[in-house]
């Protein structure tokens, strides 16, 4: 993954006529479509129907002032409550008709809006044709590799004029994890602990059978995974109890599911991961995998999975990125609940290594 970032920059750099000394000349960029974009300057209205590019925009943009509208999804799931609430007020008062269900964009409400550029996904060129037929400016992003969500951060670099703050990000980011990598380097392959996301306990248990996240940098490997590309995975108890995961790992998303449910299940309580209560609540920094700050779960995941010495002062680096990111500084509260310290108390060895 880090060698993809560093030639994903070069690439993109190549393309563009944007330097220092000019911070508004005019740029130009690939996007995830191969088509160029060419801006004369960076846009002073941008609406947004990717569900998680406000936090994007945002972060690099370093203000919400050119964000002129976005996704209702993106009101409903990042900003009525949590963190971002918290350390984005101004994200909440967005207008919020780009795209009402899903990611079909409502035209005319963006033509009202006047916006200099829509960034839009790619995967679908009904979701983009509409825009450019009434002659708007779109940047396609695709879905759903690590190294797309590393693209979305050059992407609005270029697109904001501040590929200063892109790079500064991704530079946080690749350091983090090449410590991590120098960290879990020397474990053995065979000791590695399996884990398990699972999102939703019923009748049926959903889990991640192939997400973007490397966890090979965590030092864990996944049970589920297989060559199917398939994410999500539907399974009944006894294919649980066949791949019986050393851990568990709930996804931040799976706002209604916690440790102790699964501690309380008795149908779950032959599990390895449920007798040593080694089932842990994600972090709110992996509320959404686009999210600049994602990168924090692979050392988050290296701590529960093998102990303290792999995340050294993981208090301070988030503070750190949290900082460089939003500007924000996290005071004690917000930063219990950013670990889900409460939700994780029942967990074994949590609040000795986050608390």
């Amino acid at each position: 993954m880090i060698t993809r970032v560093g030639t994903c920059l070069a690439l993109l750099m190549a393309l563009s006529v944007f330097s220092p000394a000019a911070l508004h000349a005019e740029t130009a960029f690939i996007d995830h479509r191969g088509k160029t974009i060419t801006l004369q300057e960076p846009p002073k209205r941008v609406v947004t129907i990717v569900r998680s590019t406000p936090i994007i925009y945002r972060a690099i943009d370093d203000t919400a002032e050119h964000i002129a509208g976005m996704n209702k999804d993106s009101l409903d799931r990042y900003f009525t409550k949590g963190i971002y609430t918290e350390i984005l007020p101004e994200m909440s008062s967005i207008d919020i008709s780009a795209a009402q269900e899903g990611f079909v964009p409502n035209v005319e409400a963006i033509l009202a809006m006047k916006p200099d550029a829509v960034i839009q996904w790619s995967h679908d060129e009904k979701l983009i044709e509409p825009l450019e037929r009434v002659g708007l400016k779109v940047v396609g992003w695709k879905c759903c590799t690590e190294q797309d969500r590393l693209d979305y951060l050059t992407l609005t670099g270029y697109m904001t004029g501040r590929n200063d703050r892109a790079q500064a990000i991704l530079q946080s980011q690749l350091d983090t994890l090449k410590m991590l990598e120098n960290q879990v380097a020397g474990l053995e392959e065979a000791s590695l602990p399996s884990v398990l996301h699972v999102d939703q306990v019923g009748d049926q248990i959903r889990i991640i059978a192939n997400g973007s996240q490397d966890l090979s940098l965590s030092g864990v490997t996944n049970p589920a995974a297989d060559d199917s590309g398939e994410w999500w995975r539907t399974v009944d108890f006894e294919q649980l109890l066949v791949w019986n995961p050393d851990m568990i790992v709930i996804p931040a998303y799976a706002s209604e599911l916690n440790p102790q449910d699964f501690f309380d299940n008795p149908l779950l309580s032959n599990l390895a991961a449920v007798k040593a209560k080694r089932v842990y609540k994600q972090p709110v920094f992996a509320r959404t995998p686009d999210a600049p700050e994602i990168f924090l779960t692979s050392v988050w995941l290296a701590a529960v999975a093998h102990g303290a010495d792999y995340a050294p002062e993981f208090g301070t680096i988030i503070q750190d990125v949290y900082k460089l990111i939003y500007g924000a500084d996290l005071n004690g509260d917000q930063m219990k609940a950013i670990l889900e310290l409460e939700n994780n108390t029942p967990a074994k060895n949590y609040v000795e290594i986050f608390g």
